[in-house]
């Protein structure tokens, strides 16, 4: 999941580096990381904390483009921490860029990215995307990815603490009923010896 993440992210945002990165894009970035080193330097790592202090001290360094793409995979970094998935601020923040980035790119304003994913297993790629901010379709040939995929990315999101009620209340039934089925089989076995 860390991994997906951090290709999602470094998929959907241009390297302000690059000289065909939108100038929007750039100016959004550099707000954003600016406001991340001044608010949000207890949720970084301790690698990231030294380069956002040098921000949060001196903004002009994200003007120099290749601060500003090292900061950003510097976010991206401790964002692919596991600890990190659900961390409101990261959340927000790479929400923001992901529709920066869409934005500047050409996108709709107020549409959100699409990431296809045709043979999405058990739904890595598509929830992180989600995550990040973009709109997902995601498909496999396997049925029982399928399965998991609609569960995790439509199911669960749709329905939270009631499907897992639900989830929970018919596995205990199950249960139940095997182990009333295996006991009436320990039972005939018994009676036949």
């Amino acid at each position: 999941m860390a991994a997906c993440r951090a290709v999602i992210c470094a998929s959907l945002w241009p390297d302000p580096a690059d000289e065909m990165c939108p100038d929007e894009f750039r100016k959004t970035a550099r707000e954003l990381m600016t406001k991340w080193a001044k608010d949000h330097l207890n949720l970084m790592s301790e690698e990231s904390a030294r380069r956002f202090i040098a921000i949060s001290k001196d903004d002009s360094k994200l003007d120099d483009n290749v601060e500003l793409r090292k900061a950003l995979l510097d976010f991206i970094a401790d964002f692919a921490n596991w600890d990190n998935s659900t961390v409101p601020e990261y959340l927000k923040t790479s929400r923001s860029l992901t529709q920066a980035a869409h934005e500047a790119l050409g996108g709709e304003p107020g549409s959100r990215p699409l990431v296809v994913n045709p043979f999405a297993g058990g739904g890595s790629i598509p929830l992180e995307a989600l995550r990040v901010g973009a709109d997902v379709f995601a498909s496999d040939l396997n049925p029982v990815a399928v399965l998991l995929n609609n569960v995790i990315l439509e199911y669960i999101p749709k329905y939270g603490q009631r499907l897992a009620d639900e989830v929970r209340k018919w596995g205990q039934w199950i249960k139940k009923q095997a182990e009333k089925d295996l006991d009436f089989r320990f039972v005939i076995i018994n009676l036949r010896l």
